[in-house]
């Protein structure tokens, strides 16, 4: 938890250190700003069911997922029980490739 948190403070300070890391995924959230879900859509190869999906607040507390699958290539996240404000969305596949996308939520 507290290694997310380290590394979403890097990103944050500095977005070009993490980038051709982050690139392994081609990936989108939206709508961003959200109110009541946040869809998450991977525009790669990567095979969805394969892929471990995470959401931490900003000071890192891991939140709970209620999480509902689109499509093979997306899912959407329920965010009815989150506070409004800042989270990050992890993503992590089981080859240890990850990325962090951060969303709020109104």
């Amino acid at each position: 938890m507290f290694k997310v948190f380290i590394v979403a403070l890097l990103l944050n300070l500095f977005p070009d250190l993490f980038q051709e890391r982050n690139d392994l995924y081609n990936a989108e959230i939206y709508p961003n700003p959200a109110s009541e879900f946040i869809n998450l859509k991977i525009n790669s190869d990567i095979d969805i069911d394969n892929i471990q999906f995470s959401i931490y607040t900003l000071i890192g507390n891991e939140m709970t997922l209620d999480m509902d699958k689109i499509s093979e290539k997306e899912v959407r996240f329920n965010l009815n029980n989150y506070n409004t404000g800042y989270y990050f969305l992890s993503i992590n596949n089981q080859k240890d490739n990850s990325k962090i996308l951060k969303f709020s939520k109104n």
